[in-house]
């Protein structure tokens, strides 16, 4: 009798369990995939009220390494050819970043030049933030900089991208320094894979700002990692170069006229007693 219900038993279907959902695990929102590096080089012209119109020529680039699976950190560094002098810029950033949301961390630069009446030397320290919206991302740097030869003060640098493709990215941008309000606009183009060349990519930018400068740069910019579109990379990669700001900045200043003046000396150079003593 107890045969055939084991046998019953046997043969019935197990009961239906719902399936877990999926497990995304950490390293899928890696702050940097993995370790990568870009490099670029540009050339173009540069207009200015306090100097003669010239040509101008950048290079850049930048190293970024994981630190566990939410942060990361990358330097980087520029150096320019412009107004017949050498504009160079250092800069690190240490951050967080979930690849779906944005990012947000701690950022330093600074630079050195040479400018009417010596050198300029300023550094900056602030905030790095990015947000992340569909084909859109907004990002940004604010802080206080100061030099030797400029007053400590805030200064803000916003950027908004929008990925018309996956390769394709078209950028606007401010910035309000000591050199005063810079404007700027853009686009980057990352050639196909199926041309060989998918780790390149081609871009071009123009400059307006205060005091008559402006100034138009294109180039060629190499990527160093694994294959991925340009739309990925600046989501999972490396961050902006902000220091590339920086020669814009020293040569908006020198358009407006900033350090052509002396500094005031107050001590008396007469020492006649019969006349008034005057400092310069």
């Amino acid at each position: 009798m107890a045969a055939p219900a084991v046998a019953a038993d046997l043969t019935a279907p197990a009961p239906y369990v719902v399936p877990a959902a999926p497990v995304i695990l950490p390293a899928n929102y890696n702050a940097v995939s993995t370790v990568n590096a870009k490099f670029d080089i540009a050339g173009g012209y540069e207009w200015g009220d306090k100097f003669s119109n010239h040509a101008l020529g950048k290079i850049s680039g930048a190293i970024a390494f994981p630190i566990g699976p939410e942060f990361g950190v990358q330097i980087d560094a520029s150096a320019a050819a412009t107004r017949g002098d050498w504009v160079g810029a250092l800069g690190g950033h240490a951050f967080w970043r979930n690849p779906s949301i944005g990012l947000l961390g701690i950022y330093a630069d600074g630079f050195t030049t040479q400018v009417p009446r010596g050198s300029l030397n300023v550094a900056r320290l602030g905030v790095e933030g990015e947000y992340y919206f569909d084909r859109f991302r907004l990002s940004g740097i604010a802080g206080v900089e100061s030099g030797d030869r400029t007053k400590s003060r805030a200064f803000v640098d916003a950027l908004a991208s929008w990925y018309v493709q996956d390769d394709l990215r078209l950028y606007a941008g401010y910035s309000n320094t000591f050199a005063g309000s810079q404007g700027r606009a853009g686009l980057e183009y990352q050639l196909p894979p199926s041309s060989g060349w998918g780790n390149f990519a081609l871009f071009g930018e123009g400059r307006i700002g205060e005091h008559g400068y402006a100034s138009v740069l294109g180039g060629v910019r190499v990527y160093f990692g694994e294959s991925k579109s340009l739309w990925r990379r600046h989501r999972e990669d490396d961050p902006e170069i902000w220091s590339n700001e920086n020669y814009a900045a020293a040569s908006q200043a020198v358009s407006g006229g900033t350090f052509d003046k002396k500094k005031k000396n107050n001590k008396p150079t007469c020492t006649k007693a019969d006349r008034p003593c005057k400092p310069e």
